[in-house]
């Protein structure tokens, strides 16, 4: 669950934080002049940086960027001031330069998103973060862009202008302070409803954690992720359960598949998952099995990762009608005669090939000194044998 916080955090980081020199930088200049802007933003900025290094290091550079946004800004900021000694451009000078940079980022949106995420190549959850800012700045400028007009409104057209624009300027920090609070509760309660939604581990195609994402945006998403997935098959000589997968399922509808199989979910072992699988489908208990292959498979919605392992079926097992409606054990000869006919997924194809090869398969029935149960306790008992994906 530690883990599964941290992923939300860093896929789902506040986007005001990125801002917040910014904003200060603004309210406090108008209020009080740029040296004590400079005075309470940049260690503000300095602060917000060293934290973001040791709770959110991932997302350093990405934050890192936005805090030399905010140096740049001030800096031009400076240079207008000394260079226009209009009082409207004084007085707006930072307004100016900042709508400006938003105005650019919106225009450039894409390109600046690619670039980024160049930069940030492994953080496949920035694609999320992009989003969340792009959002948050349009918002910005809308305001920036309505203080600024409304100001040379009221400063050309009213003559007792000041009383005036000392009104509009505390109505519009208002409107930034109500739009940061805003913010900072929104990003907390979808933090708190994603971490009860399931949430899947994006691997690369050795197996290491790259990013995560929710399960049904993967599923729905034009881009497929490839997720690890665990597939158990349940052996008892030369006999194979098999699960019929319901018509709904988004996989392999109405086929003959694996009799155990699921998504890791982040912050999950291999081991964990299994054991939870077998327990939620069947009502299986100290579940022993082994470690068989891995492979990579691609289907409608996503690639799979998938870790095969073996198991003799010991114990009897109770079906769960609500995950499985049927299953029901398979010869070696009645699954041959079939593998051809589309009734079996494509996922079981590879491992039914890779059964075969591996000589698990005996004649009979199984036995105490059935091999492969002396095999699945070896291994157990000495721990797995197979290359676990990095959640590091």
């Amino acid at each position: 669950m530690k883990k599964l916080r941290k992923q939300i955090k860093e896929s789902f980081f506040n986007p005001i934080f990125h801002l917040l020199p910014i904003l200060l930088f603004l309210v406090v200049d108008d209020f009080w002049g740029m040296n004590i802007a400079w005075k309470i933003s940049f260690p503000v900025a300095l602060i917000l940086l060293v934290y973001v290094n040791f709770v959110y290091n991932r997302i350093f550079t990405w934050h890192l960027i936005f805090t030399l946004l905010f140096i740049v800004v001030s800096v031009i900021s400076k240079l207008i001031v000394l260079i226009f000694k209009s009082v409207i451009i004084h007085d707006l000078g930072d307004e100016l330069v900042i709508a400006s940079f938003f105005l650019i980022f919106i225009l450039f949106r894409k390109q600046i998103q690619k670039v980024f995420l160049r930069i940030i190549s492994y953080l496949i959850p920035m694609t999320n973060n992009f989003e969340e800012l792009y959002r948050v700045i349009w918002a910005l400028f809308i305001v920036l862009t309505t203080y600024i007009s409304t100001y040379v409104l009221v400063h050309t057209l009213v003559r007792a202008e000041k009383l005036y624009l000392l009104q509009l300027q505390y109505i519009y920090v208002g409107i930034l302070t109500f739009l940061t609070i805003y913010e900072i509760l929104r990003v907390q309660i979808i933090r708190s409803k994603l971490i009860r939604e399931e949430w899947w581990p994006i691997v690369s195609i050795h197996g290491k954690i790259i990013g995560s994402i929710q399960h049904l945006t993967s599923l729905n998403d034009e881009k497929k992720y490839m997720h690890p997935v665990v597939r158990v098959l349940l052996v008892d000589k030369n006999m194979v359960l098999l699960k019929k997968c319901n018509s709904d399922d988004t996989q392999s509808p109405s086929m003959w598949d694996t009799s155990i199989s699921n998504h890791v979910k982040m912050g999950e072992t291999i081991e964990q998952c299994i054991d939870r699988s077998a327990k939620e489908k069947y009502a299986l208990s100290n579940f022993k099995f082994m470690y068989l292959s891995n492979y990579t498979v691609e289907s409608k919605n996503e690639k799979q990762y998938a870790f095969l392992f073996v198991s003799c079926l010991q114990t009897e097992y109770k079906l769960n009608p609500e995950v499985i409606e049927q299953t029901k054990w398979w010869t070696t000869k009645q699954i041959e005669d079939n593998l051809q006919d589309g009734i079996f997924s494509e996922n079981f194809k590879i491992e039914f090939d890779l059964l075969s090869r591996s000589g698990l398969l005996e004649n009979g029935k199984c036995e105490c000194s059935c091999k492969l149960r002396d095999s699945i306790y070896s291994q157990s008992n000495g721990g797995m044998k197979y290359v676990e994906f990095n959640q590091n």
